[in-house]
Order: structure tokens, then sequence, then C-alpha cells
């Protein structure tokens, strides 16, 4: 699989909630950071973080607007939408940055938002 076509599939998971195919796709050592929080390292660290995130999500509606890979690198722009166990919905823009290691897994995640709009659009949730 390319680095691009790992991303893409890494999203559909998501989208899906076919978390542990999701997990599949991440090295044992993978690195998630959401700029500017803490980095999470390790794939039970991002696993028990993913899941601690999702706790009151019902559904991920992650769209990807452009997608851009250079060796094995990949930058994308999407606009994540989430969908609340008690029906309210949530979205933010996103510029993400994905590090796919030689073994095609990811080794990093970096995601780059503006922190006001994810507050005000998580506010309650």
């Amino acid at each position: 699989m390319t680095p691009q076509a790992t991303v893409e599939a890494f999203i559909g998971h998501w989208n899906s909630g076919d978390m542990e195919a999701m997990y599949a796709l991440c090295a044992e050592d993978v690195v998630w950071h959401n700029i500017p929080m803490e980095p999470v390292s390790g794939k039970a660290a991002f696993r028990a973080a993913v899941d601690g995130f999702n706790g009151d999500i019902a559904g991920c509606e992650w769209q990807l607007h452009a997608i851009a890979a250079n060796g094995n690198t990949v930058l994308t722009e999407r606009s994540d939408g989430f969908t609340f166990s008690d029906g309210r919905r949530a979205a933010i823009r996103v510029m993400g940055t994905f590090e796919i290691g030689q073994d095609g897994l990811i080794t990093a995640w970096r995601d780059y938002f503006d922190s006001q709009e994810f507050q005000r659009e998580f506010a309650g949730g």
C-alpha cells in the first residue's frame, strides 16, 4: 500500500468505526500529536487516548478535501465531523501530517487546528 493509500484507509476505518483496523495501520511506537496539546507516544497510549476521546462520540464523518504525498509523508486537509451520543454535532477544520515507516505503518500523526474552534464545537461534549 502506498503512504497515501495507508492514510486514506486510516481515515476510512475511523469513519466506519472499525478502530481495530485503524489501530492495525499504526506502528507500536506511533506518536499522535494534536498541536498544541501534549503528544501521545506508543500504540497503547494512542489507543487509550482515542478511546477516551471517542467515549461520547456515536459517529465520525471526516471529509478529506485535499491530500498530498511526498515520499513517506502525507499531508491532509480535512473537515472532521463528529456526532455525539445525544445527537449533537461538532466539526472542525484540520490540517494533518502523517509519517509512514518503512514497514508501511503510521509512525507519526500530527493535526493542526484552531483550538478556539475546537472548544466552541465541543462545548458540553
